[in-house]
């Protein structure tokens, strides 16, 4: 009678991994990746690395270097000091970004317009006459539009 060898079972590093394991640690590592502990080229690297992982072990290499509980960013209190140095009179962490919305939009438009004004120019001096002035139907409606939404607030978060 022969007695079946019952081999001692492995080390749980050299165990196979499974996809939910390897999904687990690309989470993580997502996490890491939004929180600041990884570049972008880091993340992609070792979401590359994980999903060829073969075992724990593989995966371990991965995250070794990353606290086990991730905390979340330190919350900077709004009296906090400002970039220049004078405290509490600095702008907030997540400040509104409205006004650079506007400086964009506006940027944009005035861009238009003078490249239409320019273009109706060299028309003009082609043909050797003023053209009617078309590039004002390309810049009036939308200056208009801007214009109103400025002057009406809108976008901006009220302070007071």
């Amino acid at each position: 009678m022969s007695q079946a060898a019952n081999p001692d079972p492995l080390p749980r590093e050299q165990l196979r991994a499974s996809d939910a394991d390897r999904q687990a640690v690309v989470d993580k590592l997502r996490k890491a990746h939004d929180d600041g502990r990884l570049t972008l080229a880091e993340y992609d690297d070792r979401t590359r690395s994980a999903y060829s992982a073969r075992t724990y072990a593989d995966l371990l290499l991965l995250t070794a270097d990353l606290p086990e509980v991730m905390y979340p960013p330190a919350v900077v209190p709004p009296a906090a000091a400002s970039p220049t140095g004078e405290p509490g009179g600095g702008p907030e962490p997540h400040r509104d970004r409205s006004g650079l919305v506007w400086r964009v939009v506006g940027s944009a438009w005035f861009a238009i317009s003078v490249l239409n004004l320019l273009i109706w120019g060299i028309i003009s001096l082609a043909i050797g006459d003023a053209l009617h002035p078309w590039w004002i139907w390309v810049a009036g409606p939308w200056g208009a539009v801007l214009l109103v939404g400025w002057l009406s607030g809108l976008g901006r978060r009220d302070h007071g």
